[in-house]
């Protein structure tokens, strides 16, 4: 009996989805800024953990305890994405 694999994940497609996500996602908009560009393998990293606080804190940025409700709402869209529950 062979052992079942995982599928492999195209990584630069979904850190550039995810990059986008932290970056703000509007009508038209197709690219993330470069700095939440240079976030992506961070972002997709800890999204790989599924630590949502710690994917919030780093789109947040701020250094503070809390991260903002904004950067929360992205960070379980970014957990969702990566568990394969979005499309």
């Amino acid at each position: 009996m062979s052992p079942t694999l995982a599928p492999v994940r195209d990584t630069s497609t979904l850190e550039q989805h995810i990059a986008l996500i932290a970056c703000g996602q509007r009508p038209g908009k197709t690219q993330p800024c470069d700095s939440c560009r240079r976030k992506g393998s961070g972002l997709l990293n800890i999204a790989s953990t599924g630590a949502a606080d710690a994917v919030a804190a780093l789109i947040c940025g701020t250094g503070k305890a809390s991260s903002c409700h904004d950067c929360k709402v992205k960070a379980a869209e970014i957990i969702r994405l990566y568990n394969g529950e979005a499309e």
